[in-house]
């Protein structure tokens, strides 16, 4: 049983990556501090914070709805990474494989949660 939502893995490398996120925007291009990188930025930091918000609520339909959004975010931040490699703002594309793989091990873990929410959501037969 997890006492706190800094226990959940799923939080932990939402943090992680709103971490490297937040890292590597300072490199962007100055014009872009109000936009790509406020944006990319302020993502990032929402996945962790739906998750967070995700734990303490108290049914699971609610948990679920939470970390549903929390992966809603993460697909924001997997698009802005694209095109961060698209317009050459990230320094190389193992840079941009490196974000997305991260991604996508968040994604895997937010699924997990989703589903187990999903499955004690359902009435028992």
């Amino acid at each position: 049983m997890l006492n706190d939502f800094t226990q959940l893995e799923a939080w932990k490398k939402a943090m992680d990556l709103a971490e490297k996120i937040h890292t590597i925007t300072k490199e962007f291009p100055r014009e872009e501090i109000y936009g790509v990188t406020s944006q990319m930025r302020r993502a990032a930091v929402s996945i962790a914070a739906n998750i967070a918000e995700g734990f303490g609520r108290y049914t699971y339909a609610d948990k679920m709805h939470k970390y549903v959004q929390a992966r809603g975010e993460l697909i924001e931040v997997m698009t802005f990474v694209h095109y961060c490699g698209r317009v050459q703002y990230l320094k190389n594309d193992q840079e941009r494989i490196t974000l997305l793989d991260e991604c996508t091990t968040a994604h895997k873990l937010l699924n997990g949660l989703i589903t187990k929410m999903d499955s004690l959501n359902r009435p028992k037969s």
